[in-house]
């Protein structure tokens, strides 16, 4: 029976207090507006949202470092400095749903330390602002130590080859979940929590290149497990979370698999009153159950879905997949190491490349990765000729460039994978004419850290490199 009771409690939680009239009111059952996450381009520094969460990080920070809700505390539910990470995965398909309820974390304690019910975590574009926000890199604001700041930071400048218009057509144009963002560990079979951070899974496109890219560059912090004590990692994981966002809007599917769907984060996260509690990813796939929306989500665009594609490269990431008869795969194991004054070379003989064929594609898989602390990031080139030192993002062998995180400390248990896709660029190299065989070589170059000397600056040893074509 419904009772006065029940009928003013719904009509308070519906944001509206109505008069009894005997019949419950529309407004009880209405939901409240969705917040709206914002650029930070050109947001006024004094913009409610961004003031609340400056207020908010010196609240946090300003409290006693050993609590629970504290600055520190919420970090190291992500992960502590110089050590392996805690919760935080990397390497495998959980990353994107595990960064979604870490963010959504934080606001929920914005709104609920400041007052401000209408809070929205802002976000960075960083494909339209390629610097720091002003709000991050200035160390003062109206004159005092300003809480989104934080010292030794490198300058950045982010170029296109990171998170350009032709990196971001690729993530949106990308219509299996596990090559947008990551792929499954293919030795899972059960839904054990310890397969959260364990990696093993192979890196996609939105991963491996503008959000470790990111990390790195920035640095202090931000290329460890402790970035989430840099301020500006919830507006870097803001716009991951935006482009996931975007991804689906357009009509992209997540992973129907049961390994991923019901995967639990036990007690991953806390609650402003300093409670763990615990997430499932199946539950994670709508902003709007948060109550936020991003601006400018685009309508489907009813691009449609190979499905044969799909089983093809599934059958990359688990030895459970059958893939269709037309895939071609050739592996290399290798254990030659590249270094920013000598790339490694691989060659491949395939029996038909196939080059103009649609909808041939051409993938290598570059798999258990190990690196040195030095190395910022690795340039992926395919059929080049010349020396290390020669080799440029601007030429037309240049494919992508790839990075991972973690220079201090053991990140997961497993080294870590990339996929990347060759296809534009031999297309390309092909209408050139420079490729007239069934032959292609692709070539690794390390990038060295800022103020890092190239002979100093240490190896990349990839275990295999194995070449995909369907």
């Amino acid at each position: 029976m419904v009772t006065r009771r029940v009928i003013l409690k719904s009509s308070i939680m519906a944001g509206s207090i109505a008069a009894f009239s005997g019949t419950l009111p529309i407004s009880a059952y209405a939901k409240p507006p969705l917040r709206t996450r914002r650029s930070l381009h050109n947001m006024a520094l004094d913009d409610p949202d961004l003031a609340t969460y400056r207020d908010f990080v010196g609240i946090m920070k300003g409290k006693n470092q050993s609590d629970r809700v504290s600055w520190l505390g919420f970090s190291l539910q992500h992960g502590k400095y110089k050590v392996p990470y805690k919760y935080c995965p990397h390497g495998n398909w959980y990353f994107i749903p595990w960064h979604r309820e870490f963010v959504n974390m934080y606001e929920n304690a914005a709104m609920e330390l400041t007052g401000n019910k209408s809070f929205a975590m802002p976000y960075w574009d960083w494909t339209i602002d390629r610097e720091l926000p002003t709000a991050f890199s200035s160390r003062l604001y109206k004159g005092a130590p300003n809480p989104l700041y934080v010292p030794n930071r490198n300058y950045i400048d982010l170029p296109d080859d990171l998170v350009g218009p032709k990196v971001m057509e690729e993530i949106y144009s990308e219509t299996l979940f596990e090559v947008f963002g990551t792929s499954r560990n293919p030795q899972q079979t059960d839904l054990d929590p310890s397969w959260v951070i364990a990696g093993g899974g192979v890196q996609g496109r939105l991963e491996a290149t503008p959000h470790n890219n990111i990390h790195n560059r920035i640095g202090a912090y931000m290329p460890t497990a402790a970035s989430p004590i840099d301020p500006i990692f919830m507006m870097h994981h803001g716009n991951i979370d935006r482009i996931w966002a975007y991804w689906n809007a357009l009509g992209r599917t997540n992973s129907t698999a049961d390994l991923w769907l019901n995967m639990p984060f036990e007690d991953n996260f806390i609650a402003p009153n300093g409670d763990f509690y615990s997430a499932t990813v199946k539950n994670l796939q709508s902003t709007e159950a948060f109550g936020y929306t991003y601006p400018g989500l685009p309508a489907p665009d009813n691009k449609p879905i190979d499905e044969s594609r799909h089983r093809n490269l599934l059958s990359l990431f688990s030895t459970s997949q059958t893939a269709d008869n037309d895939l071609e795969r050739m592996a290399v194991k290798n254990t030659k190491a590249a270094s920013a004054l000598s790339h490694l070379n691989t060659s491949f003989s395939l029996e038909s490349l196939d080059i103009p064929s649609e909808p041939k594609e051409v993938f290598a898989l570059i798999k258990d990765i190990k690196f040195d602390a030095n190395i910022l990031a690795v340039n992926v080139f395919v059929n080049s000729t010349k020396s290390s030192l020669d080799m440029h993002v601007s030429d037309l062998n240049f494919v992508t460039t790839i990075a991972f995180l973690s220079h201090e400390g053991s990140h997961h248990k497993m080294a870590p994978s990339a996929i990347v896709d060759l296809t534009t660029t031999l297309r390309a190299l092909h209408e050139l004419g420079h490729i007239k065989t069934d032959e292609i070589s692709i070539q690794l170059v390390p990038v060295p850290q800022s103020g890092i000397a190239l002979e100093s600056a240490g190896t990349v040893v990839p275990a295999s490199i194995e070449v995909v074509t369907f």
